[in-house]
């Protein structure tokens, strides 16, 4: 069996791949992939990893959680989707790290799904949004006191990717850009829900009609009808021509508000994102998806 975890980031997926798989539920069992809903592990999940992680996890704990989940029958792929698996975005930034020491819940998640082929699927975004975000979940904080004075320039996705991929050697990992996702949604469902490309999923472009103008996004829907064989780099091309032509302005780019921070603060962090980006890119082991 596949196991496909998909970890947030927090503050980049706002849970819509769990809602946009939730869609196609029964049409993606029928091709054996299983999306479960969230009321059957989300609660559940911790306490099981938590026995494992204390040694007290067993074959018994193991099958009957699996069971609670899909049923009887096991799939051929599992996906779980939870923003939180990695820690609570409260504690998600120390000692200018992105979810510092030991990821123990991914050892308890491993041998929870013993014997199965995991995967770990994630989005990145720019820290100065990450942190705005963060501010914004807890107001009345600081920045400072949210991150334990962290330095934001020091903050690297590419230093926690490392790390996962010292940890866990043989974990496939799938990174993007929660900033290129509307031009990639197609292709992180198909990836996540381990499909191939000419599955059409209900819902594979709610994204772009939230960015697009609604004549631009008519004018779009028209082209792809009239245009049923076309290949993911295809469709690619045309939602960037599509975005570039009719997208909402005020959309696309979030305005960053953090007290104390000049613009020349978020020109400086972005540029650093942007090299990261990079340097994920050349992780051996690490898939990265984008435009």
């Amino acid at each position: 069996m596949q196991v496909a975890l998909h970890f947030g980031a927090p503050y980049t997926d706002e849970n819509r791949l769990q809602l946009c798989l939730g869609k196609n539920r029964e049409r993606l069992q029928e091709v054996g992939t299983c999306i479960p809903r969230p009321a059957s592990f989300r609660k559940s999940l911790r306490p099981v990893l938590h026995q494992f992680r204390k040694g007290t996890g067993d074959d018994a704990l193991r099958e009957e959680f699996i069971t609670d989940v899909v049923g009887d029958t096991l799939p051929d792929r599992l996906v779980f989707s939870l923003d939180t698996f990695f820690g609570v975005p409260r504690l998600s930034v120390r000692e200018d790290q992105f979810f510092p020491g030991y990821p123990d819940r991914m050892d308890s998640f491993l041998q929870l799904f013993d014997g199965a082929d995991v995967e770990l699927y994630f989005a990145i975004c720019n820290p100065a949004t990450y942190l705005q975000s963060l501010c914004k979940d807890h107001p009345g904080e600081t920045l400072e006191s949210l991150t334990e004075h962290s330095d934001p320039m020091r903050l690297r996705w590419s230093d926690f990717i490392a790390r996962l991929r010292d940890i866990y050697p043989n974990l496939p990992i799938t990174v993007w850009c929660n900033e290129d996702t509307p031009l990639i949604w197609p292709q992180i469902l198909r990836d996540v829900a381990g499909v191939e490309a000419g599955f059409d999923f209900d819902g594979a472009f709610d994204l772009i009609e939230e960015l697009m103008m609604p004549e631009g996004y008519k004018r779009f829907r028209d082209y792809l009808k009239g245009r049923p064989n076309i290949t993911p780099e295809q469709e690619l091309r045309v939602v960037t021509a599509f975005l570039e032509k009719f997208a909402r302005e005020d959309l696309l780019e979030e305005a960053i508000d953090i007290p104390g921070w000049t613009e020349m603060h978020v020109d400086a962090l972005t540029e650093l994102y942007d090299h990261d980006a990079e340097d994920i890119r050349r992780i051996p082991g690490v898939t990265f998806v984008g435009p």
